[in-house]
């Protein structure tokens, strides 16, 4: 087992009007805690209502206000760059922790995922895409090579790459990347991919419509949670 456990952190961004996020991101902490992440949730929001009203071990919640209004267009790019405040801000606390777990809303543990970890020889881990692009919503970090990934970053954020700026970084030299293991991160709402796939993942990243990803988030949460070979839950529920 690893001697120091590892920083989830994630980003939480929701225009005026939306919950999309917050329902999110309540799912997500949720799916850690239940899967036993060995380790500490940090989450950067900009609504002002806390995922939970009572304090959750080891979940830290942080008020965070862009430097520009959050709108639906443009959300995505608004993230990475809140994102990449956040991993600055963790810089000075990474060496504390084994890997450092950057995030978006829409991931989601199904199960413990310890193993991602243990096995792997990498300082970056990643996924992506089926086109074979780098996915920004999940990318882990070793803590010894924290900073120099942030200081990369740092330096092509608004470089107008879009989604490819984590690539961008990764390309330079330094940095031993490898992608997940095959088959325990799946990208469950891209096309193509089947629900025995889903099911068998250690973690979904759900990216696409906000009504497509929260209606997965719930779906998948409550079968996991809830879900059980007897049917007791749904036996409780018409009772």
């Amino acid at each position: 087992m690893n001697e120091r456990a590892h920083l989830f952190a994630s980003v939480l961004l929701d225009p005026p009007g939306s919950r999309t996020s917050r329902q999110l991101g309540k799912v997500q902490v949720s799916s850690l805690l239940r899967t036993l992440f060995p380790g500490e949730v940090v989450i950067w929001r900009n609504f002002p209502e806390p995922l939970y009203m009572m304090e959750r071990k080891g979940v830290h919640e942080v008020d965070f206000i862009p430097d520009r209004p959050v709108e639906a267009d443009g959300l995505k790019d608004l993230t990475r760059v809140a994102k990449c405040q956040m991993a600055r801000s963790l810089v000075d606390h990474a060496s504390r922790y084994e890997w450092v777990i950057l995030a978006d809303a829409g991931v989601m543990a199904l199960r413990n995922w310890d193993h991602l970890f243990e096995r792997s020889e990498a300082e970056v881990l990643v996924t992506r895409s089926r086109e074979g692009k780098i996915d920004p919503g999940l990318i882990a970090i070793r803590s010894e090579v924290f900073e120099k990934f942030v200081l990369k970053w740092e330096a092509v954020t608004g470089s107008g790459r879009g989604q490819d700026e984590l690539a961008l970084v990764l390309q330079s030299d330094g940095f031993e990347v490898r992608e997940f293991e095959r088959g325990e991160v799946v990208r469950a709402l891209d096309d193509g991919v089947g629900f025995r796939e889903v099911m068998k993942a250690a973690v979904v990243v759900l990216d696409g419509m906000p009504t497509e990803m929260t209606e997965a988030a719930f779906a998948l949460h409550m079968m996991k949670t809830f879900g059980d070979k007897d049917g007791l839950f749904l036996e409780l529920l018409e009772s």
